[in-house]
């Protein structure tokens, strides 16, 4: 099963959104690999990205490390890039996290990195998920994992007079309809690190509106998977689902807010821990 793809669709245009989100992300989080962690690794480093999808992460750290082994896992393959846009150490495989991590990968990175499994993961996974992840790791190597808290999203207006109500309802009607995903993850990390073992757990919280320039970016960002998801639900019928001349008009004066001077607001948790050297 693959609980993503229930909410989103895992196309080109997904795939797009989801490389912006990204690196719109990473800009205000300040960093790909948190300094901490940076200067432990070797030189020639043995880096997991799991939950990898389009693969963003190791295509942006390839220039910056081009002796380490690249390997992106996820649930599906649907995302993956195709061979001939990878960099040479790129491996990509297919892993369920929730499931038992096969005997031959543990221990063997140095840096294990995770990125927004919220949507793929009930409250009652996230235990289990850290603790295979952490099985992951050699002596001494790190796991750090971001995700968003969408329970602390503000649509704001960002100069007078500017409109926000379409764009809030809009958010506040994903917010209700995923909130089972979202109201977990973010508050489970660093406890969960240190449940399954893993020592100097240390978490950055970081507004999204950090980087002035980045929140229009990533308000239009939000928008096109709010209505990417409301249309998957339309095109369903599910239950309260508006119709598709409705999401029409909403999505217009949603980009009008935007337009006006709307923009969104939310915290990115960071969190990291060490396996133990012994």
């Amino acid at each position: 099963m693959d609980p993503y793809a229930e909410n989103m669709r895992r196309d080109s245009s997904e795939a797009r959104r989801l490389d912006e989100q990204f690196d719109i992300l990473t800009d205000n989080i300040g960093y790909l690999i948190h300094p901490a962690i940076a200067s432990t690794l070797p030189p020639i480093a043995r880096i997991a990205d799991v939950g990898t999808g389009t693969a963003e992460f190791l295509h942006r750290l390839a220039p910056a490390w081009p002796n380490a082994v690249l390997d992106g896992y996820d649930i599906s393959a649907t995302l993956f890039p195709p061979a001939d846009d990878r960099p040479r150490d790129m491996h990509l495989q297919l892993m369920d996290a929730r499931q038992p991590v096969p005997e031959t990968l543990y221990g063997k990175y140095d840096l294990v990195h995770v990125r927004l499994l919220t949507a793929g993961l009930q409250a009652s996974e996230w235990p289990t998920v850290v603790q295979n992840l952490t099985r992951l790791l050699k002596p001494g190597g790190a796991l750090q994992w971001e995700e968003c808290n969408f329970t602390s999203v503000q649509h704001l207006p960002g100069r007078p007079g500017a409109t926000v109500d379409t764009a809030r309802a809009m958010g506040q009607r994903f917010m209700d309809a995923l909130w089972p995903q979202f109201a977990h993850g973010w508050d489970a990390l660093e406890p969960e690190m240190k449940a399954a073992g893993l020592v100097r757990v240390q978490k950055d919280v970081i507004p999204t509106d950090r980087v002035h320039a980045t929140r229009e970016r990533l308000t239009v960002n939000g928008m096109r998977a709010i209505f990417g998801w409301a249309r998957l639900v339309a095109d369903k019928g599910s239950p309260g689902a508006l119709s598709m001349e409705r999401l029409e008009e909403l999505e217009r004066q949603a980009y009008k807010d935007i337009q006006s001077g709307c923009y969104v607001r939310f915290d990115v948790h960071v969190a990291w821990g060490f396996r133990p050297e012994v």
